[in-house]
């Protein structure tokens, strides 16, 4: 038996260790399984103790260089604790879901994630933004003691394709759009922050008071700093038909 173990100092270490084994006529030679290390994982379960937490903290690959193994090694140990861990999730409570898309590469592949609202945890993740990964959920919602029948709200952005899947799949869930494609539609319609900023841009040309104000409009009052804040105070804004707009923007988001 030979394993990585803990790094000493700058110096890599192994445990080498020879066990005994057993013949059996039928099932060939079987060795000893050793406590501090997985059968045939090439580490000992302190070093992949260190891999998965530094995996969940960032890319494998940068890890991989910096422990000095290959990406392919460090893919095998997070898949084994991950598919163990699958295997035991426990999805029959589940009843409120939200759904989003993320580039797995800035402009080119796309995965969309399912979570559990009351959990806040991952109940899946696949390839692809498209309709079929509504029908891919609820299978694997299935396959881990779940109902799609019995999800009752599905939060999802305003993609014609999750409406789509979430209305074949999701049959019984109440739909509600997330407030942040609700004030930034993607695609030709202008949300509602582009409908605020459209808005100042026609009006300042009659108002030069508006001039420069343009990050005023577009964020919550909470999150503006005090000379923002005292911009806005000083402002004429019962007259200006952007402050109009940007009560509208409020009243959409909350």
């Amino acid at each position: 038996m030979s394993g990585r173990h803990l790094t000493f100092f700058q110096h890599q270490a192994y445990l080498n260790a020879r066990v005994p084994g057993v013949r059996c006529d039928k099932c060939g030679i079987r060795k000893v399984h050793v406590p501090r290390a997985r059968p045939d994982s090439g580490f000992t379960l302190l070093f992949e103790a260190l891999l998965m937490t530094m995996v969940s903290a960032m890319p494998v690959r940068p890890v991989a260089r910096m422990v000095g193994e290959r990406d392919t090694r460090l893919w095998r140990v997070l898949h084994h604790y991950v598919d163990q861990v699958r295997a035991r999730a426990d999805a029959s409570a589940v009843t409120r879901v939200a759904i989003d898309e993320t580039a797995a590469r800035r402009g080119h592949d796309s995965i969309t994630l399912f979570v559990d609202i009351d959990q806040a945890g991952v109940l899946f993740a696949t390839e692809g933004k498209d309709a079929g990964t509504v029908a891919g959920f609820a299978n694997d919602l299935a396959a881990h003691g779940g109902d799609a029948e019995a999800v009752d709200e599905a939060c999802i952005d305003m993609s014609p394709a999750f409406i789509k899947g979430t209305a074949e799949h999701l049959p019984n869930a109440a739909v509600t759009f997330d407030k942040f494609h609700a004030v930034k539609i993607p695609g030709s319609s202008p949300g509602t922050n582009d409908a605020v900023d459209q808005v100042r841009r026609a009006e300042q040309k009659g108002q030069s008071v508006l001039r420069g104000t343009r990050s005023i409009w577009l964020r919550n009052p909470h999150t503006l700093s005090e000379r923002q804040q005292a911009t806005l105070d000083s402002l004429p804004t019962r007259h200006l038909k952007t402050a109009r707009a940007y009560q509208i923007r409020l009243v959409e988001i909350q």
